[in-house]
């Protein structure tokens, strides 16, 4: 199942080839900065979560929603997710605020019962075609199921769906291919009058 989830990001968020609008003739407009393409995500998004077990290897699919809400200062992102991770966990409740800056997106992540976690990501804009059709890539050296890796998550607009992808692979193995860790697929609520 997530095979299938996988290969649809892919094919929605792999397109490297950086889109740029074009000044006057000749002259093209440097892409856009991450923290500008999010500013565009405020507002309630929901569709599901899909993981990779790390002891069983299976796949799991859970309802997810997630609320999200850009700071006026227009550089900080904070999302609010939560889903159901069945009757012995229950509701998770997970909250990432992310600040973006010239060294890069650092997030801090809570979770109730976890230590919390902060990460700096290297992010770029690897697709901009307008405000809503892009993607921006994260890639950081961390630890992943015990394991010392390179983390690579890929976000992708395209309209009212908003797909991020987690890949990984080991440290130290550069020719290594990365494999999937998780996928979020989210469609943006109606706003109500």
């Amino acid at each position: 199942m997530y095979v299938r989830a996988y290969r649809s990001a892919l094919g929605l968020g792999l397109s490297l080839a950086l889109m740029v609008s074009v000044a006057q003739p000749g002259q093209a407009q440097p892409a856009p900065r991450p923290e500008t393409l999010q500013a565009g995500l405020s507002g309630r998004w929901s569709g599901y979560l899909e993981y990779r077990d790390y002891q069983s290897n299976e796949a799991f699919r859970l309802p997810m929603v997630s609320y999200m809400s850009v700071a006026p200062d227009t550089v900080t992102v904070t999302r609010l997710s939560s889903f159901d991770d069945g009757p012995q966990t229950g509701m998770v409740f997970i909250t990432t605020t992310t600040l973006y800056g010239d060294t890069g997106a650092t997030s801090a992540m809570f979770r109730k019962g976890r230590v919390v976690e902060v990460v700096t990501d290297q992010a770029r804009v690897a697709r901009a075609v307008d405000a809503v059709h892009w993607t921006v890539i994260f890639e950081r050296d961390g630890v992943d199921g015990g394991q010392e890796s390179h983390i690579r998550e890929t976000e992708t607009r395209d309209g009212d769906t908003l797909t991020r992808l987690k890949e990984v692979k080991p440290l130290g193995g550069e020719d290594s291919a990365y494999v999937f860790r998780n996928i979020t697929v989210l469609s943006r609520a109606p706003s109500v009058p």
